[in-house]
């Protein structure tokens, strides 16, 4: 397929250099005339489109699908330079090719058949070696970042997604496969949990089941808040967490648990005055005060209060409270 490759962009390329060479012949021609001027423009405009067409596969043979944008640039070098700029293209292909970094092989094969059915590891193995296991992901090892990868399974789902997302784009295969892979095996374990909740809950007669509407509130906010979902389908994630814990909310008014988690869900829809409201539900119905700070600072932050932001940040207690956030309420206390 690859030999299949190379001699159909030898031969566009042998086309586009006569195309272009002819046309110069044309116009050099003493008895220059309006319809010569007009067909060899034809050809040099042909000569551009089909040098826009090859030299991006040829010279980032490493990219998946060449951007449009690279298409532009070489449609311009070879118009706006006639034979000058593909006969210095193509005179560059051998230099650009030896030094163009190698597409990197492993000794591993993806199983994506089997990804699924991969034991689970207690998450608490490593999470002390977390950085090391960022810091291995970093060799330039292609191996190294395999185990790496791999060694995600050992860690809880907010530190080893992020990185999964990053091998997103790695530059070997068989790492973006496994990448791949391991964060729809994520998705795919939470989704059916969600799945058997809700047989569950409609072999239920009369549905008021508060453990049931938690537990798939609890999944799909996991979905979204792991960031397993982005865009549009993180957005009806969210939606449907709101939707069964207004469910929950219908028949256990005043459950604590059920108005902070419904509170949290509205924030991150940007729905930041019934979060509010929730939040102060969730701390009339008993919740500690000092564990809403951080989500009060927030959405004054949203409305623009950024004194009121001072003042909550002031009553944080860090790091205990969120070691997470550190530098953010530091950030905060020290400002005037």
């Amino acid at each position: 397929m690859r030999l299949f490759l190379i001699l159909c962009n030898s031969i566009l390329l042998v086309l586009a250099l006569g195309l272009e060479i002819y046309g110069f012949k044309l116009i050099l021609n003493e008895s220059l005339s309006e319809q010569i001027l007009i067909t060899s423009l034809f050809l040099h405009f042909i000569a551009s489109i089909i040098a826009a067409c090859i030299f991006p596969t040829i010279m980032a043979s490493n990219r998946k699908q060449p951007q449009l944008k690279i298409n532009i640039f070489f449609f311009v070098v070879v118009f706006y330079l006639p034979l000058l700029g593909l006969v210095g293209l193509t005179l560059a292909i051998p230099f650009i090719i030896r030094h163009s970094p190698k597409s990197q092989k492993t000794n591993f094969v993806v199983s994506l058949s089997k990804i699924r059915n991969l034991p689970d590891i207690p998450a608490q193995a490593i999470d002390d070696n977390f950085a090391s296991l960022h810091s291995l992901y970093r060799s330039r090892n292609p191996d190294k970042r395999l185990k790496a990868i791999y060694a995600s399974l050992k860690i809880k789902d907010q530190d080893a997604i992020p990185l999964l997302r990053m091998a997103l784009s790695d530059p070997v295969d068989d790492i973006r496969l496994l990448a791949y892979a391991l964060l729809d095996r994520k998705e795919h374990g939470i989704s059916e949990r969600i799945k058997h909740s809700k047989q569950k809950l409609e072999k239920i007669e009369n549905s008021r089941n508060k453990r049931l509407y938690r537990q798939i509130a609890n999944d799909y906010w996991e979905l979204a808040n792991l960031g397993l979902t982005q865009g549009e389908a993180r957005n009806y994630v969210l939606n449907m967490a709101c939707k069964y814990i207004e469910l929950g909310l219908k028949y256990y008014p005043q459950d604590v648990g059920l108005c902070f988690q419904y509170a949290q869900i509205l924030l991150k829809l940007g729905n930041f005055e019934r979060a509010y409201e929730q939040f102060k539900k969730a701390e009339s119905l008993g919740m500690e005060h000092k564990k809403l700070l951080i989500y009060y600072a927030e959405i004054a932050f949203h409305r623009h209060q950024y004194h009121k932001v001072k003042q909550l940040m002031a009553e944080i207690d860090y790091p205990a409270a969120y070691p997470q956030l550190t530098s953010v309420v530091q950030f905060w206390q020290k400002r005037n």
